[in-house]
C-alpha cells in the first residue's frame, strides 16, 4: 500500500506545490511563493539542431540540466523550434501552420519532465527569427505566416494553445519567448513590424488566458524598441493592446553583445532606469558567457545585479558557439551564490 499512499499524497499535495514553485511577478520584481527570487539562468538553446520530433537526447538533457542546477544555474532558455525547417510545428506555402507531431510532444513531455526533476525553470522560444531567414528552406513560408492574419491565428490555434494547455500545470514552465530575436524579421527579413508585433500580441493573450505561465519577447537589438528613449517602447501595454485588445509581456528581455554598445551602451553599465525601461522586471536575456569588453563575467553579475537588473541568462551553457559555455560563467555564478544565495533558491 506504500506506493498507492504515496501517490495519494503526491497528488493531494501537488496544487499547492505548484503554486510555490512557479516564478511570479510582483512590483516589478520576480517572486517565488511570496519571496524574491534573481533569474539566475542560462541559454541552453540546442544540442542538436532542430531536435525536438527529430534528434532529442534525453540522456544528454538530464545530464546537462544536473550539471547546470549543481553550478546554481536554476533557469534555462530553449529553442523547440530552430528554423522551421522541420515538421515541428509544420507550415504550408500559403505560411498556414500546422500542429506539431506526436514525436515533438514526446520529446517536449521529457523535457518538460526532467525540468521538473531537476529543478530548472524553463524559458521557450517557440520559433527564431532563423524560421524567415533569407536561404532557409520554409522562409518564405513562414513570411506568409507574419503576413496573414489567418497565418497568424493559426500559429495561435494549431501550436501556442496546445503548447500552453499540455504543460501549463507544470511549474518549472518560467516564460514563453515568443520568438528568437524576431527584431530581426522586420530590420532584415522584409516582414512588416507591426506583422510581427502582432504575432507577440496573439501569443501574449493566448498564454495569458490559459494559464500562469510568464510572457516576454527577447529583443536582439538591445533596448533600441524597448524605450521611448530610442525608436520607441513597441512591447509596452500600450503598444501591444493597440495591435490585439489587453496583450500585455510580463517582463523586458534585451539581449547584449559587443556590438550593441556604440549605439545603445551597454546594460552592465545603465540601469533599466537609463534606459527608460523599468516600468517591468527586465533581464539580460543573452550576454557572452565568457564577459564584455572591459568586463569579466564577474564583473558583468555585480554589475548587473547592482544596477537592477532582474536576471541573467549567458549564452549558452552548453558551448554552442564561441560565446562561452558553463565553465565561462562559473566566476559569475559563484559571485552570486557566495553574495545573494537567498535569491537563488528562496522556496528551500
Amino acid at each position: 500500500m506504500k506506493p498507492l499512499a504515496f501517490v495519494l499524497l503526491f497528488v493531494s499535495l501537488a496544487p499547492s506545490l505548484a503554486s510555490a514553485q512557479r516564478i511570479t511577478v510582483k512590483d516589478n520584481r520576480f517572486q517565488v511563493d511570496g519571496k524574491e527570487i534573481w533569474i539566475s539562468g542560462a541559454n541552453t538553446p540546442w544540442k542538436t539542431w532542430n531536435e525536438f520530433g527529430n534528434k532529442f537526447d534525453a540522456a544528454w538533457w538530464r545530464a546537462h540540466f544536473r550539471e547546470m542546477r549543481e553550478a546554481s544555474v536554476h533557469c534555462t532558455r530553449v529553442w523547440i523550434s530552430c528554423s522551421g525547417d522541420n515538421a515541428s510545428p509544420g507550415i504550408d506555402a500559403d505560411g498556414h501552420v500546422s500542429a506539431p507531431t506526436p514525436a515533438f510532444w514526446r520529446d517536449l513531455d521529457s523535457l518538460f519532465a526532467i525540468a521538473q526533476e531537476t529543478r530548472v525553470y524553463l524559458m521557450l522560444s517557440l520559433i527564431s527569427s532563423d524560421h524567415s531567414k533569407p536561404g532557409n528552406r520554409n522562409a518564405e513560408a513562414w513570411k506568409r505566416m507574419y503576413s496573414s492574419p489567418e497565418g497568424r491565428q493559426s500559429f495561435i490555434d494549431n501550436y501556442t494553445v496546445p503548447l500552453v494547455d499540455r504543460y501549463k500545470d507544470n511549474p518549472w514552465f518560467f516564460a514563453v519567448d515568443v520568438g528568437n530575436e524576431l527584431v530581426w524579421t522586420w530590420e532584415n527579413h522584409k516582414v512588416a513590424r507591426k506583422d510581427t508585433l502582432d504575432l507577440v500580441a496573439r501569443v501574449a493573450n493566448a498564454v495569458h488566458a490559459r494559464s500562469k505561465v510568464l510572457v516576454c519577447e527577447g529583443e536582439g537589438a538591445g533596448p533600441k524598441y524597448n524605450s521611448d528613449k530610442y525608436e520607441g517602447n513597441f512591447y509596452s501595454d500600450k503598444a501591444l493592446g493597440a495591435l490585439q485588445p489587453g496583450a500585455f509581456v510580463d517582463f523586458y528581455n534585451i539581449h547584449y553583445y559587443d556590438w550593441v554598445r556604440p549605439h545603445f551602451g551597454s546594460p552592465f553599465e545603465r540601469s533599466p532606469a537609463d534606459y527608460g525601461m523599468d516600468h517591468k522586471p527586465c533581464i539580460i536575456g543573452e550576454c557572452p558567457a565568457r564577459g564584455s569588453a572591459g568586463q569579466s563575467i564577474a564583473d558583468n553579475y555585480r554589475n548587473a545585479f547592482a544596477k537592477g537588473w532582474q536576471g541573467i541568462m549567458p549564452w549558452t551553457s552548453n558551448g554552442a558557439d564561441r560565446n562561452g559555455n558553463l565553465t565561462a560563467m562559473s566566476p559569475g555564478l559563484e559571485w552570486l551564490v557566495k553574495t545573494h544565495p537567498q535569491l537563488i533558491d528562496p522556496a528551500q
